[in-house]
């Protein structure tokens, strides 16, 4: 599991700064919604009760949040939350799979052309697609001569939402 937790760190990391500069997005609001009930075992939420609120601050972080812009506004809905495979995650809280449905809709000031009815409501969907992200391991180990730090728990949970937080911000339309 350690170098699963390296991976996702790593990834995390590489994934972070550079990317993430070049991305100048608008939306007019972003809103998480976590929906686990399909898994009445699911014990995510008792490690992770503000998933909510840190993945919604990890996809704002990473975008111009105007609330009066003529922007989307994305909503997030995590449906799964998973160590492979398995909703009831042990007793680390440890996970290496999200999943959801990441939807596009009119900003409030926004006027939607691709239908009469969407353009007449604010709450149009423009988009929507499904969003699975894993963190795998990998068969390598550290180059002689590194040191491997093992990450905290909430190292890897950082990693892992930021890198689905930059996935939703990629696929906004400009």
């Amino acid at each position: 599991m350690k170098l699963l937790w390296t991976t996702a760190i790593c990834t995390g990391l590489a994934l972070g700064a550079g990317p993430l500069a070049a991305m100048e997005k608008t939306v007019s609001g972003v809103e998480v919604i976590v929906n686990l009930s399909a898994f009445e075992d699911s014990n995510a939420l008792d490690y992770w009760p503000k998933l909510e609120d840190d993945l919604e601050q990890a996809i704002a972080g990473q975008v111009d949040l105007d609330d009066g812009a003529d922007a989307p506004r994305i909503t997030v809905e995590i449906n799964k939350i998973a160590i492979d495979g398995d909703t009831v995650l042990p007793d680390s809280g440890e996970f290496n799979q999200m999943e959801g449905t990441v939807t596009t809709r009119a900003g409030l000031n926004q006027i939607v052309t691709s239908s009469a009815e969407a353009a007449a409501t604010p709450d149009a969907v423009i988009g929507s697609y499904p969003l699975q992200m894993t963190a795998v391991t990998g068969d390598k180990t550290a180059p002689e001569g590194w040191i491997v730090i093992a990450p905290s728990q909430d190292d890897f949970y950082n990693a892992l939402l930021g890198a689905y937080a930059m996935s939703v911000v990629e696929r906004i339309d400009d």
